[in-house]
């Protein structure tokens, strides 16, 4: 049977047409050639969210947004159809939140999983919810620290006018005046150092010798230093505050007893402050001495010899 070339045309084009439309739909997201379940949820408010939108269970996209349409025409509800994947069973209890997927890039329904039991079935109706975005989040949050921003901004603006009142003509000429002194001034020092630069260059030049000399004399220090030490060491080992204590006493009992002799105390004292002893014990003396000087000339006088041998001392 021989197929003429008007059907070989046609047949092309229908195939052609299929493949088309087949293509549009993947690109949208709906693939025919996979088993797919529909699920619905109704909302007040989709933030944004469009067909064709992701839709995922724990961040993996199982599924996209068939069609977004009005419940009814009195309550303003909107009816979203999601086509999931056959491979994922939805938990009773689940729902399907709307998020943000970045500040960019829209939204996206993410199914917070439920703890059953049992699973909803194709044509469910799953109960939705709509996130905050993520605009509105960091509105809130930024909400006291704009508080803040604008009293801080406030303060600000009145220092500014604070300072602009305090930096008046007057106020700028006295700041000109202490800069030109300031400048006077460095010139003066950098005058006063120019003039003695020889003498601080020999200060520096005397302090650097001094300084090596001290490092070339640093083993003769250290021995002296030694010395000190072992002096030091010395004088606690041998007691010093013993014998200053001991010293202390002497020099008390010396003290005391010369202070006894000046008050004419005992027989040192009598002789050092009473005359008449001193004038008896010099007569007495004296006689002694012309006793002996008789007993030298005149033996005989004295001494008797007998004639068995005894000797007697007479005395007149």
């Amino acid at each position: 049977m021989k197929i003429s070339n008007e059907v070989k045309v046609g047949a092309v084009a229908l195939i052609t047409i299929i493949v088309f439309i087949w293509l549009f739909n993947f690109l949208k997201g709906k693939d025919f050639l996979r088993k797919t379940s529909y699920y619905y949820s109704v909302f007040d408010d989709i933030g944004g969210l469009s067909e064709s939108s992701p839709v995922e269970i724990n961040g993996y996209k199982v599924g996209i947004v068939q069609d977004i349409s009005l419940l009814n025409q009195t309550s303003g509800k909107l009816l979203v159809e999601y086509s999931v994947s056959n491979d994922f069973k939805l938990p009773v209890n689940s729902v399907a939140e709307i998020l943000p997927v970045s500040i960019i890039a829209g939204m996206k329904v993410q199914f917070n999983i439920g703890n059953g039991p049992g699973f909803y079935k194709a044509g469910d109706t799953i109960p939705g919810k709509l996130s905050k975005s993520i605009i509105v989040s960091i509105e809130e949050q930024f909400e006291p620290i704009k508080d803040k921003l604008m009293s801080l901004v406030v303060v600000i603006d009145s220092v500014i006018t604070s300072v602009d009142e305090i930096l008046d003509p007057e106020f700028r000429n006295n700041v000109n005046a202490i800069v030109t002194n300031l400048k006077n001034t460095s010139g003066s020092v950098d005058v006063i150092i120019g003039s003695k630069e020889t003498d601080l260059k020999n200060a520096l030049t005397n302090l650097a010798e001094f300084s090596r000399m001290l490092s070339d004399n640093s083993p003769k220090i250290s021995n002296a230093v030694n010395n000190i030490e072992a002096i030091s060491d010395t004088l606690v080992a041998s007691d010093i505050y013993t014998t200053m204590a001991n010293l202390r006493k002497s020099l008390k009992g010396t003290s005391e007893i010369l202070e006894s002799l000046n008050e004419g105390k005992g027989s040192a004292g009598q002789l050092l402050t009473n005359d008449s002893l001193y004038i008896n014990l010099s007569g007495t003396l004296a006689n002694l001495s012309l006793l002996l000087q008789d007993i030298k000339a005149n033996p005989k006088k004295y001494v008797h010899f007998s004639l068995f041998g005894k000797k007697n001392i007479a005395s007149e």
